[in-house]
């Protein structure tokens, strides 16, 4: 363990720890034991503090789960107005300039925008007030998924629009606007909201470095702290939580 690589223990104090954290079994029985423990909902204690994992995750979970749920609306807000507006916009040939948004919230990594945005804030004088804050961060990890749903919502839309019933809609005098968009949208919605799902466990990911750089507590920051901590069980109960986010 990591308490050992430091030789913060005596030898005695070594073999005491290994036989305690079941480091002295063979690897089969290791893992059919954290497999069990697993059953039950006990991923262990720290290392350094000796706190059951379990508690430890979740005084950190409501700050991570605030930050993400945010900013999952902020994204299927933004990603279905630029799918709009980029569907309009290849309709009327105009400069794809929605497109080029949806590409770069697809294409630009998340510390870079969030570098970017605390150095805007800065800039502004505002920054005491949007870096507290859980806004800033959120625009940030909503930006960075709306790319997938803008594009999602541009084909479905672009393929719907051409369907029969549009056509026929269009036929009898529905003009091209908000009606008929809503009319085209709601076939175009499913595979959107099958999305949620996946983009939910992808801001799991997108926390650990948004709440890095903001310096907010929560989920993705323990984790990048346990690893440099060396404190494992930390660590490997938040994968766990992780995977089970993704299968669920």
């Amino acid at each position: 363990s990591s308490l050992l690589a430091q030789g913060l223990a005596s030898p005695e104090q070594a073999d005491a720890l290994r036989h305690e954290l079941g480091l002295d079994l063979p690897l089969l029985q290791q893992y059919a034991r954290f497999l069990t423990s697993l059953v039950r909902g006990d991923l262990g204690h720290s290392l350094y503090t000796g706190r059951p994992v379990t508690q430890i995750i979740s005084e950190q979970l409501p700050y991570t789960a605030e930050l993400a749920a945010l900013g999952l609306l902020i994204a299927l807000l933004l990603g279905m107005a630029v799918g709009l507006l980029a569907t309009r916009e290849d309709r009327l040939r105009q400069f794809p300039f929605a497109s080029g948004v949806a590409g770069l919230a697809t294409a630009l990594p998340v510390a870079f925008t969030g570098i970017l945005a605390i150095l805007a804030a800065i800039a502004s004088g505002a920054a005491p007030t949007l870096l507290r804050g859980v806004l800033l961060p959120a625009l940030i990890l909503g930006f960075a998924s709306s790319g997938a749903t803008a594009r999602l919502i541009q084909a479905g839309l672009q393929d719907t629009l051409s369907a029969p019933f549009i056509l026929a809609a269009r036929a009898r005098g529905l003009r091209y606007g908000p009606r008929l968009l809503w009319h085209a949208l709601r076939p175009a919605l499913p595979p959107v909201i099958s999305l949620i799902a996946v983009e939910a466990a992808f801001l799991f990911g997108g926390t650990i470095v948004t709440e890095s750089v903001f310096s907010r507590p929560g989920l993705g920051r323990l984790l990048v702290a346990s690893i440099l901590q060396g404190d494992y069980p930390i660590a490997q109960g938040l994968v766990v939580l992780s995977a089970l986010g993704y299968t669920a």
